[in-house]
């Protein structure tokens, strides 16, 4: 993922349309998938952010993400403004697993058009099964990292009895295959056009110029990024550039005036404005002092910070929150 909001392509590396990771995240953009994602906070406190609501998770929590809702990871002590890092706090840690609407299809073909309200789980499920949808979840994620003999048949026995209890508790309901594949399309859509600004910011591009290529109106494009990125087309295009030239003036033999070029800006004095709003100087002061003083001071908007973990760490950071809370795993013989 790049900046404020993008679509992400989910691979399954281990076990087809299944896929956990464990994620250290002070900030990650909005995005989108067309998977479905249950998130766990195995360490600290994290902020998880939709379109209609920002929660807050504690260790343990769970929060469940429908396929094709936006939304973002933060820690608890970021700002509405910026990344403003305290080097002694430690940024959360998730544990995600992304299910794609393909599993488990044959025997369940409804689960291509279930669509879920994104929540907190806790709010909606029974203290019981709370705890009941922790093990699952922490155990499908040690069969899945460890992958020991027969793991596959393991991970899918809990995740089906995971999506099970969700089906029953979450809120949710039955769309149409119109519909899926209306969203399928517009989420094809916007990742077009992330890849052409990503491909073309260097050069002049207008709001009409990817409107004549997607066959809408500007209109249309407008509100396209207004719904799906919370910021109008030049700021997107602004923020794009703006990361971009952070990073080349990192080279201090560059001219910042090539460093405006090369990002796309048509003229130099509109970047320093930017870097005026943004970071409150100059381009040129910016460069002058100490990069590493200013990594505090980077917009979220176009600042990403997480760590996806091996899967060894990941193992020893899910054991170690099995020890601490004394959670009894769902061994590899007894499913349930």
């Amino acid at each position: 993922m790049s900046m404020n909001s993008n679509y992400e392509f989910i691979n399954h590396p281990q076990i087809k349309h299944v896929k956990f990771i464990v994620n250290r995240i002070v900030y990650c953009h909005h995005h989108i998938h067309s998977d479905f994602e249950i998130a766990m906070v195995l360490k600290g406190k994290g902020i998880i952010e939709t379109e209609k609501n920002k929660y807050l998770l504690e260790e343990g929590d769970l929060f469940f993400v429908n396929s094709y809702d936006k939304h973002s990871y933060s820690a608890t002590y970021i700002d509405d403004n910026s990344l403003s890092l305290d080097g002694d706090q430690e940024p959360p840690l998730f544990l995600i697993v992304q299910i794609s609407y393909h599993f488990l299809r044959e025997y369940f073909p409804l689960i291509r058009n279930v669509s879920f309200e994104s929540c907190l789980l806790k709010e909606y499920l029974p203290q019981e099964y709370m705890n009941l949808l922790n093990k699952l979840l922490i155990s499908g994620s040690i069969h899945y990292f460890e992958m020991e003999p027969y793991f596959q048949l393991s991970v899918i026995s809990t995740l089906s009895f995971l999506l099970k209890l969700c089906l029953q508790y979450v809120p949710n309901k039955i769309i149409s295959d119109e519909e899926k594949e209306n969203l399928k399309k517009r989420n094809n859509r916007i990742q077009r056009i992330i890849s052409y600004i990503d491909e073309h910011y260097s050069s002049k591009i207008k709001l009409e110029d990817i409107a004549d290529m997607e066959g809408i109106t500007t209109t249309h494009l407008s509100h396209i990024f207004s719904e799906s990125f919370g910021v109008s087309f030049q700021q997107y295009l602004n923020l794009k550039r703006l990361e971009k030239s952070v990073l080349l003036l990192a080279d201090k033999n560059k001219k910042i005036i090539d460093v405006s070029y090369e990002c796309g800006f048509s003229d130099p004095k509109y970047m320093n404005q930017l870097y005026k709003k943004y970071f409150n100087c100059k381009p040129k002061e910016f460069r002058s002092r100490n990069l590493v003083q200013f990594k505090n001071l980077i917009p979220k908007e176009i600042k990403q910070e997480e760590t996806v973990l091996t899967d060894s760490q990941s193992i020893v950071e899910i054991k170690n929150y099995v020890s601490k809370n004394k959670i009894k795993v769902i061994s590899k013989d007894i499913l349930i």
